[in-house]
């Protein structure tokens, strides 16, 4: 009972223990995170907004014909909208929309309606034999005007006249159809223009065509539209039609007045303004001097951007940031990113966002890209993300890619394009480092970035539908980003890499390496841990390959994880031939000896400066499992009431990262089946999940975030790799004894 009440309260004491850290923790990131987050608005805020806070411009200071109470300088580089140029230039926009004639084709239908009845009426009183004075009275009081004497007795005369009036009505359709305009007299918009637009239906469809103003068909053209379509044909049948026609062709296209002043309305509005500039300390106007038109207008640009900027941008600026740091604290999190932040990461992030905020603000104050091309592509946002999914985790690139994208968005005034480039360059920073694995791959890494720059860059371009001549500048800003980003991602790196002390591809390469000073001096002390150390690596390698975990940390942490046994080699069964060292000694001395090597081995790897990852795998590799050997001796030696279980259990704390997990059972593992002296597949596949499941059932790999189905997966890549080991001596079951 004594015993387990010691045991409750060792536990007790150090869950106590990791609830102070954990809170203590909090606090720190919360001060990180709330220094972070003033610095930044102050940039952001600065940035914007220097310079105009205590600069207010009353109306009497741009008057024009006064004279300047004093010098107007600008302070930074500014955009303003020229008035005159822009008025000008949506007059322009409006004097091209042409004048839009509209065909009534409610006219048209009945024109020819009436022509239809015209010939019937026609046709009835030619058959009555009437005399043409009889025929004309009746035609004039039905159809009043549709008609002269001379084309009715020509009309009556000719042998065919059905055929007459037949072709009569066709023409009258074409004309009826194309529009016979009326212009408008003394319209100020016909003056000038050359062109119209005529707008007519045809099949319940509207058509919408382009004319020269003398092409336009109008009643005064009318004969010579007809003459041109007649011609050859015989005078007199010519004639007979056009005296025909004429009555019923109506005109039936007008001026619509309404719809050209709406679409001119439309188009002055889409019409961009015109936008001056004004550069970083140039003089407006001299105190003394008189202000023309021109500097008032730049005057009152200047203080406009002084008052309503700061009103609006100021909260938006604002807005902008907070929305920011709520998205980065909720995208940095673990189960976003992968892995979990520890103080230097959340330290070294924030130093980031500051310096490439501070950048941008600088390079956005003195110096402007060409036309047409974002700002972002000035500034290196991809050797950010790269030095970051390289120090840290890929997810963590990408997604800090986006926050520093964020970001700039109030630096750059909502620039979008700007906001895209940054997003997408980062983005493509950390596609092309995935694959690095010398640091001379930067190299070609930045030629591959080049190439994604130039078609981010062309598809941004293109959305703004720039000109040909924008190609050439793309391709050199494109090559310049991306060869500098990676330049400077290889130059910074290993200055972070030793700063962070991070487990980064190349250093954990660099570490994996057997000809270290460290692992030599332990293959000549203890050759035994050597060879136990290099075959846990192969298992743990193969078992993170297997599950998606970091492989090449697992096999470094198990390269170093009993370097605290070079010193006390021979106390440890590996190394030892024929003589055991602890049958001279007491169960108790004998479990310290054993758990020194864990401390021993954190003081050796911090004194190699070893990545804080290794040295947790290094920490936890047996977490706080208990020495079971020595702790059943004591208890056989009749000292029961005296032995308590945390005498013989390791001081660690239980693995919390899936590699650390891996390694803690490889290392049994691989111990363990060293007892094996003649053994089956199936009996050493039942062997490596028995001892899975008892790190599992006594928690030890709980908070790992390993899951079952990794833990079967576990099993199957150990027994792969160790029947491999036992190839030699492992007898495979008969079918017959499968089946049994």
């Amino acid at each position: 009972m004594k015993q387990a009440k010691k045991s409750n309260k060792g536990v007790w004491g150090f869950s106590y223990l990791r609830q102070r850290v954990q809170k203590a923790e909090e606090r720190w990131t919360l001060a990180v995170v709330g220094l972070s987050l003033a610095l930044t608005l102050a940039i952001v805020l600065v940035s914007t907004q220097f310079g105009t806070l205590f600069n207010a411009i009353r109306p009497s200071d741009y008057a024009v014909g006064s004279v300047a109470e004093r010098d107007f300088v600008v302070e930074r580089d500014m955009l303003y909208v020229d008035e005159e140029a822009t008025r000008l230039k949506r007059e322009a926009a409006g004097q091209l929309v042409l004048p839009i004639l509209r065909v009534n084709e409610n006219i048209a239908a009945n024109q020819l309606r009436r022509f239809d009845d015209f010939r019937e009426a026609l046709t009835e009183v030619l058959e009555s034999e009437e005399g043409l004075d009889t025929i004309f009275l009746k035609l004039q009081v039905e159809f009043p005007g549709a008609t002269s004497k001379p084309a009715l007795a020509a009309l009556m005369d000719h042998p065919d006249p059905q055929r007459i009036l037949g072709e009569t009505r066709g023409y009258l359709e074409d004309v009826l159809s194309r529009g016979l305009i009326r212009l408008p007299e003394g319209a100020s918009e016909f003056e000038s223009v050359r062109s119209v637009e005529v707008w007519r239906w045809r099949a319940g469809n509207l058509e919408k065509e382009s004319y020269r103003v003398d092409e336009v068909l109008t009643a005064g053209r009318l004969e010579g539209w007809f003459d041109e379509r007649t011609e050859g044909r015989a005078e007199g049948e010519a004639e007979l039609v056009r005296a025909l026609m004429i009555p019923f062709a109506e005109e039936n296209g007008f001026y619509d007045v309404e719809e050209t002043e709406k679409r001119r309305r439309r188009a002055m509005a889409e019409t961009e303004p015109v936008q001056a500039k004004l550069v970083r300390d140039q003089v407006i106007v001299r105190k003394g001097d008189i202000i023309t038109e021109k500097t008032a207008e730049q005057i009152r640009a200047l203080g406009e951007y002084s008052t309503t900027l700061n009103l609006t941008s100021l909260a938006s600026s604002i807005l902008l940031v907070l929305l920011g740091y709520g998205f980065a604290l909720f995208a940095l999190q673990e189960r976003v990113i992968g892995i979990k932040l520890r103080r230097k990461h959340i330290l070294f992030l924030a130093t980031l966002l500051g310096v490439y905020l501070l950048l941008a603000a600088l390079v956005y104050s003195f110096f402007t890209p060409p036309l047409m091309l974002p700002f972002a592509v000035i500034l290196p946002t991809a050797a950010i993300a790269m030095v970051v999914a390289l120090l840290l985790s890929v997810r963590t690139g990408f997604v800090f890619s986006l926050i520093l994208g964020l970001f700039l968005l109030p630096l750059v005034r909502m620039d979008l394009s700007a906001f895209l480039f940054a997003v997408l360059t980062g983005t493509a920073g950390t596609a092309v480092s995935l694959k690095a694995v010398r640091r001379i791959d930067l190299i070609r890494a930045g030629v591959y970035l080049s190439g994604l720059n130039v078609l981010i860059l062309m598809a941004v371009g293109l959305s703004q539908s720039v000109t040909g001549g924008w190609m050439l500048p793309v391709l050199g800003w494109a090559i310049l980003n991306g060869l500098g980003s990676s330049m400077v991602c290889l130059g910074v790196l290993p200055v972070l890499e030793h700063a962070l002390n991070a487990a980064s591809r190349f250093r954990l390469i660099e570490l994996s390496d057997v000809n270290a000073p460290v692992l030599k001096r332990m293959l000549s002390l203890a050759p035994g841990t050597y060879t136990h150390s290099l075959s846990v690596a192969n298992l743990a390698e193969s078992a993170c390959s297997a599950i998606n975990a970091n492989a090449l940390l697992a096999r470094v942490g198990a390269y170093y994880h009993d370097i605290g046994k070079t010193e006390q080699a021979e106390y440890f069964i590996e190394n030892q031939h024929s003589f055991n060292i602890h049958d001279e000694l007491k169960p108790s001395l004998s479990a310290a000896v054993i758990k020194a090597h864990v401390k021993l081995g954190i003081e050796k790897a911090r004194e190699l400066d070893l990545p804080d990852e290794v040295i947790d795998i290094i920490a936890q590799h047996h977490g706080r499992g208990v020495i079971k050997y020595f702790y059943q001796r004591a208890l056989e030696n009749g000292e029961k009431a005296k032995v308590a279980s945390e005498e013989y259990s390791y001081p660690g704390a239980p693995p919390a990262s899936r590699e650390a997990a891996v390694v803690m059972l490889a290392d049994t593992v691989e111990a363990a089946s060293r007892t094996l002296k003649k053994t089956t597949v199936a009996k050493l596949d039942k062997f490596v999940w028995d001892i899975i499941m008892d790190k599992f059932t006594s928690h030890e790999i709980g908070e790992s975030d390993l899951a079952l189905r990794d833990l079967e997966v576990i099993r199957k890549s150990f027994v792969q790799v160790l029947a491999g080991y036992f190839h030699s001596r492992i007898e495979y079951p008969k079918i017959k004894e499968a089946v049994r």
